[in-house]
């Protein structure tokens, strides 16, 4: 991966750790004419974040030094993410900074749009203001505020949330006065079960209040316990470098494999944590002919584990594993939409592989219902209760 200078590098580290590298773009080119579209794009779902990176230093802190600054690290910025913006619009994919296809993007009535300035080398020292900068809602961040914002917010699903809910909260809000930061702005939402004041009159937020909020015992549970959820991510970040790599078995593609690997990806960092944890639990228990687990995130996916001996063909283990995500789906009709993970079963310090299978479907007929009711004549899968995820997310 080739970068223009460390800025880009900086802020493509961050995203690239916390989307995860089959949603992340470091200098994609535009579909018709090669030219570089932006410095960073994010595509996740309807999802699109435009990303562009300005490091211009500050001279001083005149009036005239500051304005200055904020055309060169900030307008400039606004102006390239715009133009990235009706470029995407009339394109179909990602073209990578090499010239390859990557992922398709939304269609022009599904997408939505975040629009992301990081503004770098003020020190703190420039006014930062998120807002219309003519064509669209910018969200402008200097350094501290995006290593906070990222570091919290480290799942697309998180991320994408605080934006469109921080867009819809400026714009119901008569006046906002942020006396703080932008992480001052994010220990507010964090602090109101991740919503924002309903006010729509004048409101304050002082200083200050990120500091206070990260001192609280139960923030520093909830951040010891999302240790677990690294897990998750690995399972993730696992799949994926194989299909960017086209080392996927069975014929999958980079389109089928993603929608599950999307889906994984799309729960927020507390339900990684607990599926984490029960993925971990699953594999431990595996040694003792624990076969396989059935679990429901609080998105609504049901997630399927199955643990196989070594010596099971991998055809075999897919075939099962589809059954079992059926079967799955005619249990619990309310859940449309299932994942199955599939590998061996756990001996320590020995290799492993994953298969991945997305089921999606909405309706149940008559057929999958004489279908469901054969399997299980024959197999009797999930006949216990299956294992709900849910705990406090700040824990005491």
């Amino acid at each position: 991966m080739t970068f223009k200078n460390q800025s880009e590098q900086f802020v493509y580290n961050i995203t690239h750790r916390s989307f995860l590298s089959l949603w992340s773009y470091a200098n994609p080119g535009k579909e018709h004419g090669g030219k570089e579209l932006c410095d960073i794009l994010t595509v996740f779902g309807s999802n699109v974040a435009i990303f562009s990176v300005k490091e211009s230093k500050l001279l001083s802190t005149s009036p005239i030094d500051i304005e200055r600054w904020m055309r060169r690290a900030i307008e400039s910025s606004a102006k390239q993410i715009y133009g990235a913006e009706r470029s995407i619009r009339s394109a179909t994919h990602i073209v990578r900074s090499d010239g390859s296809q990557g992922l398709a993007l939304p269609s022009p009535s599904e997408i939505q749009v975040h629009r992301i300035a990081v503004s770098l080398g003020s020190h703190g020292k420039a006014p930062i203001a998120s807002r219309d900068y003519g064509k669209g809602f910018v969200h402008v961040f200097d350094e501290d505020a995006f290593l906070s914002i990222m570091g919290e917010l480290d799942t697309a699903s998180d991320f994408f949330e605080y934006l469109s809910k921080k867009l819809m909260f400026l714009d119901n809000s008569f006046s906002v006065l942020l006396e703080g930061g932008e992480e001052d702005l994010l220990a507010t939402y964090l602090a109101n079960d991740r919503h924002f004041p309903t006010a729509t009159g004048f409101i304050s937020i002082g200083a200050g209040i990120w500091d206070d909020f990260r001192k609280h015992p139960e923030y520093v549970a909830k951040k010891e316990a999302d240790r677990s959820s690294a897990i998750w991510d690995g399972l993730i970040e696992y799949v994926a470098a194989h299909a960017l790599a086209g080392t996927l078995e069975f014929g999958s593609t980079l389109s089928s494999t993603e929608l599950a690997l999307r889906q994984m990806a799309a729960e927020n960092r507390y339900q990684r944590r607990l599926l984490g944890q029960a993925f971990d639990n699953f594999l431990q228990q595996s040694a003792k002919r624990v076969r396989s687990r059935l679990v429901i995130s609080e998105s609504g996916v049901i997630y399927v584990f199955l643990a196989k001996p070594l010596d099971t063909t991998r055809e075999d283990r897919a075939r099962e594993l589809l059954a079992r995500c059926f079967v799955a789906r005619g249990k619990f009709r309310d859940h449309t939409t299932i994942v199955g993970i599939a590998t061996e079963e756990y001996v320590p310090n020995q290799g492993f592989s994953l298969d991945l299978i997305y089921v999606s479907k909405p309706e149940w007929t008559d057929g999958d219902q004489r279908a469901f009711d054969e399997f299980q004549s024959q197999l009797s899968y999930f006949t216990g209760k299956p294992q709900q995820l849910g705990k406090d997310e700040y824990p005491l």
